[in-house]
């Protein structure tokens, strides 16, 4: 099994969306989307992938950091269309996420996500990720009940956990009501 990883520039941002509408289904998820992938003046880097099996869409995913955080690769719209699940497609997305990071320096991959998403926790947990409970006082409590962090080293040093460093997502959910 192959897939092909297209970066997202103007030229597939449509068929981006339109992948990432149906993986996660919003009002304005255009609208986030596009955001998410602009420049933010918080976040060192951030680069996001189509990809493909022969021509067909099967997913996205991408990478983004933070400037504080310079060390931490972060898993970007990760997800697999309902069609391609459970088919081994997720891991390869993940593993080239993984080797990305890599290549690009980082010493530790991260995940947020919330519990209702138990296919996600499985994979995470199979690639050895650790996982903690996220919470901080500057989060609303719908952020702070529901959102698991998942961490993994990249070199042979122990990860150091998140710690609930602040994330900021409660701006994102408002964004995305």
């Amino acid at each position: 099994m192959e897939l092909r990883f297209e970066e997202v520039n103007r030229d597939n941002l449509e068929i981006a969306v339109k992948v990432q509408n149906e993986i996660f289904p919003l009002e304005n998820g255009r609208d986030n989307f596009i955001e998410g992938i602009q420049n933010n003046p918080y976040r060192k880097e951030m680069i996001n992938f189509i990809t493909y099996t022969d021509e067909e869409p099967v997913g996205v995913v991408g990478l983004y950091s933070y400037n504080e955080y310079p060390n931490d690769a972060w898993l970007s719209w990760f997800g697999v269309l309902d069609k391609y699940r459970n088919r081994g497609y997720g891991s390869l997305m993940f593993n080239f996420f993984e080797d990305l990071a890599k290549k690009k320096g980082y010493t530790a991959v991260r995940v947020y996500t919330s519990a209702e998403f138990e296919d996600a926790i499985k994979l995470y947990q199979n690639k050895g990720m650790i996982s903690e409970r996220y919470s901080n006082e500057l989060e609303c409590s719908e952020i702070n009940e529901e959102t698991i962090i998942f961490s993994k080293s990249l070199t042979n040093k122990k990860i150091d956990l998140w710690n609930n460093k602040f994330l900021e997502l409660t701006a994102q959910i408002e964004k995305e009501k």
